[in-house]
């Protein structure tokens, strides 16, 4: 393979040349040769092969080169590791464990750079007192500090320099990424390109504590009126996008249990209002905390749930809200045809689905766990079971619902650390089934009506827009057409007969959406008949002229 310049900089390609070392150190030499990268090897590791006193697997091995290559590469993994869709079961699992905890960053650094974000005179507004963090993760560091009011605080610091970092290390991975679709076809499958561009955007929103800020106001209002779940205040006085001050809350973490029990707090009560406030997040809010592990969610000293740490949130839609609470009623109530339903209306179904065989897994996937408490049923691994099995099936879903699928994985295992009894199926069928009746109250069916009467108006207005697009493709050569016939005699009447049916056709959709459009228009309501406009009622008259005649045409065709 002919060697070309590397399109960056220095500090780049020094960069490329850790990664490539690394790479092979740990077995992956396979991929540095086929991707023309060997001549960037160190002599040593040109010489030298992979050896490790216990065998490790292929994900062990890629979770060891993950962790030191460092920060942008262990968040790059903690994405994979949400990703079953991409990745083996192995692979997910193995990459669950990455840990994002690194050494703290020199406090005389963290001095300077609170200077650049506050100014010289910050020490007046804020005092940090213990100049150890209270945590240091790759992207992060967090001190307690007291404001001149004497409240006692959360400072969460950037870490120094990691902006860089992170860019430096997206341009090598970019690089990396276009090689590997270049000369791997067999990796292609994963998308490497599209990963790389989904990890830069997400960590760099990670990096913007604005917005980690603005998704702790938005929980806290959506829990607003909850007694028993407590979001952190946000001073955004104090906060910029490299620092984060929030008020601190005391608690006790989810995972130690027997000191819930020594401060008399009844674990079987916050097991139950976790699940609820869960679901209340994903079937309700269409917002969620997609990082709900003891470090995050603490326990208050009246069994409040306290979340802490914003920086990785969900969204939802409504429509897939309303899917994913219509997939837990089929589920509960062991319809499998519907859950097979909601499966392909969410997903993208790739190849013919053999529903037979897929409902017939589901089965025998599901039906063991109803009735049982958590203790005998691991919820999380039965999640991530139905997601592999769709993922064979060559069902894929869209990104969100499998960050749902982590988050519950950890929801299940927080509710582990406190009542492993409970039964999560009798929680959830109650909420899902309210969810559902909602969607049948007046005040549901008019929003739906008016969505739906939206669309039909977005429809008229674009369908000139359209129709013009098709005639400009049509007149560049762009639009081909093909006859298939068997016989010339009737050819002319059948084209005539057809083209007639297809300009009434057109005519009828015309008119319908014509009809529906001027429902809500102000000048139509003046000359109204039994409180309908008249011109909506001589268009939906034209479009039943239309449907008569298509239908006689279809009736009373010469045969």
């Amino acid at each position: 393979m002919k060697w070309k310049p590397l399109p960056f900089g220095y500090r780049e390609a020094q960069r490329l040349r850790q990664i490539i070392n690394v790479l092979v150190k740990y077995g992956f030499g396979w991929v540095v040769e086929k991707t023309g990268l060997s001549h960037l090897l160190s002599l040593g590791r040109r010489i030298l092969r992979f050896k490790e006193r216990a065998p490790l697997t292929p994900a062990q091995r890629l979770r060891r080169v993950l962790e030191e290559l460092g920060p942008s590469f262990i968040k790059l993994g903690q994405i994979l590791s949400t990703r079953p869709d991409l990745l083996p079961p192995e692979f997910v699992q193995e990459l669950q464990k990455l840990r994002d905890e690194v050494g703290p960053a020199p406090w005389d650094k963290v001095e300077a750079f609170l200077e650049r974000e506050w100014g010289g005179g910050w020490r007046s507004l804020v005092d940090i007192p213990k100049k150890e963090p209270l945590a240091s993760a790759s992207i992060a560091q967090v001190y307690q500090g007291v404001l001149v009011s004497g409240e006692t605080v959360v400072v969460k610091v950037l870490r120094p320099g990691i902006r860089e970092t992170v860019e430096r290390d997206i341009e090598v991975m970019r690089f990396l990424a276009r090689l590997v679709e270049r000369y791997l076809p067999e990796l292609r499958l994963y998308h490497p390109v599209d990963l790389v561009e989904e990890f830069a955007f997400t960590i760099r929103r990670e990096m913007d504590f604005t917005v980690e800020a603005a998704s702790a106001e938005k929980i806290r209002d959506n829990f607003r009126g909850v007694s028993w779940v407590i979001i952190p205040q946000i001073h955004w006085d104090l906060t910029t996008s490299s620092v984060l001050v929030m008020e601190q809350v005391e608690g006790v973490s989810l995972d130690r249990p027997e000191e819930l029990d020594a401060r008399e707090i009844g674990r079987k009560l916050v097991a139950k209002r976790l699940a609820v406030a869960f679901m209340k997040q994903v079937l309700e809010d269409g917002f969620f905390h997609a990082d709900p592990h003891p470090s995050n969610l603490l326990v208050g000293e009246r069994g409040e749930l306290v979340y802490m740490d914003f920086g990785m949130m969900g969204y939802l839609d409504k429509a897939m809200r309303n899917s994913i609470a219509t997939l837990l009623l089929h589920i509960v109530r062991r319809n499998y045809d519907g859950v097979i339903r909601v499966f392909k209306k969410v997903g993208v179904v790739e190849e013919t689905l053999d529903e037979r065989r897929f409902r017939l897994e589901l089965m025998g996937l599901l039906e063991p766990y109803f009735s049982r408490s958590l203790e005998g049923m691991p919820l999380g691994d039965v999640v991530n079971q139905v997601i592999h099995l769709s993922v064979r099936y060559r069902v894929r879903f869209p990104p969100e619902l499998y960050l749902l699928g982590r988050a519950l994985v950890l929801v299940d295992s927080d509710l582990r650390y406190l009542d492993p009894r409970l039964n999560v199926i009798e929680l959830v069928a109650p909420f899902a089934l309210r969810i559902m009746k909602g969607r049948r109250t007046p005040r549901a069916i008019r929003e739906s009506l008016e969505e739906e009467v939206e669309f039909l108006k977005e429809g008229v207005r674009t369908l000139p827009l359209q129709f013009l697009q098709a005639l400009q493709r049509f007149n560049r050569g762009e639009v081909k057409v093909t006859f298939v016939h068997e016989g010339l005699e009737d050819m002319a009447e059948v084209m005539e007969m057809n083209t007639l049916r297809l300009i009434f056709t057109l005519l009828f959709i015309l008119f319908v959406l014509l009809g529906t459009w001027t429902l809500g228009l102000p000048w139509a309501q003046r000359f109204t008949v039994w409180g309908i406009p008249l011109v909506s009622i001589f268009s939906y008259g034209m479009a039943g002229f239309m449907a008569f005649f298509l239908v006689g045409s279809v009736l009373f065709r010469r045969r």
